[in-house]
């Protein structure tokens, strides 16, 4: 900001604006009190002392622009940090940027009406009232401007602090943190913690190979970079507590059985290849992102449905539980498929699998042979042709209850890979 040009002003112009001083402050914070409604309280503690240091500050150093005795441009340094300063305070009282800015606006027009009239009365003329009013509302621009500064510094410090403590607190959630330091992480963040809530995983590139990219940055901090790039254009809520484990992303969503939240995610996770973990309370998030975990496996492992090498559609692990159950203990299904479908061995391959797969519909069906037909799209004299091989096969092991019962496990189970 520079002063007008030496003469402008009579030179005893700052004087007589000085004697107004006296009592213009107490007006200043009155109006602002009348007007202003997040004001309109007593001005005790620090709260008081800013608002007043920020009224007197603001008035003192404009005088300095308006002293034509004045070699230069004021040092404006030390006032702006006031309104920095207010700036900051602004955000973390909860007020909006445009209540303080509205008080300055209130506290300019208080402030022009009364120098205005004393700067007439020193024999000011309309050229010089115009000059004034010019310096006062540029100056009352220039402190606006360190006013916002301030808090949009204030608010990024909050956000980066806010991004920080919601990293943590996913950290907490992913590896059964005590739901003390949970809940003491999750008040720092500002975060209110769901009653229920369900793990997620997003799982990173499979097969990423940046061996052949000599641009390619593998440092962590590179690789957090582009994980973070990642989390941004997920249409997840912003504030949702995250965790990073490798290229992997972890996040935990709350009521994700709540009405529509289905669709919602089904949505936001398309084509990722995500994982859905069962909705639990929050105290048991560590449950829901390890059942994740295993459903994540599991898939790789060709037991769930889903390309593990390529982005697809959401697996949530409630609509699989059947087959997790099954895919607990790979090496005792491998044995009891081995026991069961032994008299499959010895087939050619493809002889196998047809035959494996009009038994699991056999027993899916209850012995429905036209229905098998339809879903196989065969004769249903083909179908009566298979069976009777699997009957010459298998014998009367397949009238015991029990045997069938644990065919139709080990088939259901991995119908392509256990014969």
């Amino acid at each position: 900001m520079q002063t007008v040009p030496g003469g402008q002003f009579p030179s005893d112009l700052a004087d007589i604006l000085q004697l107004e001083l006296i009592t213009l402050s107490d007006d200043l914070i009155a109006a602002i009190a009348r007007e202003v409604p997040a004001y309109a309280r007593p001005l005790e503690g620090s709260f008081g002392r800013g608002v007043r240091q920020g009224v007197e500050e603001a008035l003192m150093r404009f005088l300095t622009v308006v002293d034509t005795h004045s070699c230069g441009p004021p040092d404006l340094a030390t006032s702006r940090e006031v309104y920095v300063r207010l700036g900051r305070g602004e955000f973390r009282a909860g007020r909006s940027l445009d209540t303080l800015l509205g008080a300055y606006r209130v506290g300019a027009r208080v402030a022009w009406r009364r120098l205005a009239n004393a700067a007439r009365h020193s024999g000011l003329d309309a050229d010089g009232l115009v000059s004034l009013a010019e310096t006062m509302f540029a100056y009352i621009d220039e402190i606006s401007g360190a006013t916002a500064e301030g808090y949009a510094l204030a608010q990024s410090q909050a956000a980066s602090e806010r991004g920080r403590l919601w990293d943590r607190l996913g950290e907490l959630m992913l590896s059964g943190g005590s739901p003390v330091t949970i809940e003491h992480t999750a008040r720092a963040a500002s975060y209110r913690l769901p009653d229920i809530l369900a793990a997620v995983i997003v799982p990173g590139p499979a097969n990423a190979d940046t061996s052949a990219d000599t641009s390619a940055d593998t440092s962590a901090d590179g690789r957090e970079e582009r994980v973070n790039h990642r989390v941004g254009c997920l249409a997840l809520p912003p504030d949702a507590p995250r965790a990073i484990k490798g290229d992997d992303i972890w996040m935990f969503i709350g009521d994700p059985a709540g009405p529509g939240r289905r669709r919602w995610l089904e949505r936001a996770l398309a084509g990722l290849g995500a994982i859905v973990g069962p909705a639990v309370p929050w105290t048991e998030a560590s449950a829901s992102a390890a059942r994740a975990a295993f459903a994540r496996n599991a898939r790789d492992r060709g037991a769930l449905p889903g390309a593990p090498d390529g982005p697809g559609e959401p697996l949530f692990t409630d609509d699989h539980l059947a087959q997790l159950l099954l895919a607990q203990d790979p090496a005792l299904l491998a044995d009891l498929a081995s026991r069961r479908l032994a008299p499959l061995d010895g087939l050619p391959a493809k002889v196998r699998a047809r035959l494996a797969e009009t038994l699991l519909l056999w027993l899916r069906l209850r012995g429905q042979r036209g229905r098998i037909a339809a879903e196989l799209q065969v004769h249903p004299q083909t179908i009566r042709y298979r069976l009777n091989q699997l009957r010459a096969l298998f014998g009367d092991s397949l009238d015991d209850p029990d045997v069938r019962f644990e065919l139709e496990l080990v088939l259901r189970a991995d119908p392509c890979r256990s014969p």
